[in-house]
């Protein structure tokens, strides 16, 4: 955690000046409270820009994510105020920590490893998945093109024939 507080103080400037909006996800109470301000401070400061959009996924799982918003959807039927038979995919979604972020069109696995390890396990589900043997740290431009072009060439169908 001292090294995503370094990161966040280190990078705020570049952010600001690239024009990144950071956001976050997870479960965020769960960090330590230094990381929490430095966190919010970083948010707080790039809400305004509109260039790019980081979004950091920390003390995150995927099925906390959905047991989360499935708990507030049964905590809103309990009160009255949703009516089971209402509960739609979108209203789901709508409830997720990524509600009104884009679902992802291309997941990059690094280090070959062939799972989705808890991760977007509800937005992945139309993603296109690129998988490299290249452990993370070394993951660079180089990969990243080789990534995107492969993507370039597939033909998306949403799961449609």
């Amino acid at each position: 955690m001292r090294m995503l507080n370094r990161f966040l103080k280190q990078t705020l400037p570049e952010m600001m000046e690239k024009g990144v909006q950071l956001r976050a996800i997870g479960e965020l109470d769960m960090l330590p409270p230094a990381c929490r301000r430095q966190l919010s401070v970083c948010i707080r400061e790039t809400e305004h820009n509109k260039k790019l959009v980081l979004t950091l996924a920390l003390s995150y799982g995927s099925r906390q994510e959905i047991t989360r918003a499935a708990q507030r959807l049964a905590a809103m039927a309990a009160e009255g105020r949703l009516n089971p038979a209402d509960i739609t995919p979108e209203l789901l979604a709508s409830h997720l920590d990524t509600a009104g972020m884009p679902d992802p069109d291309l997941l990059i696995r690094t280090s070959g490893e062939m799972r989705l390890s808890n991760y977007l396990l509800w937005q992945l589900s139309y993603a296109e998945l690129w998988v490299t043997p290249v452990l993370w740290p070394d993951f660079g431009k180089e990969e990243l093109d080789a990534a995107l072009d492969d993507y370039a060439g597939r033909q998306r169908r949403y799961g449609k024939r």
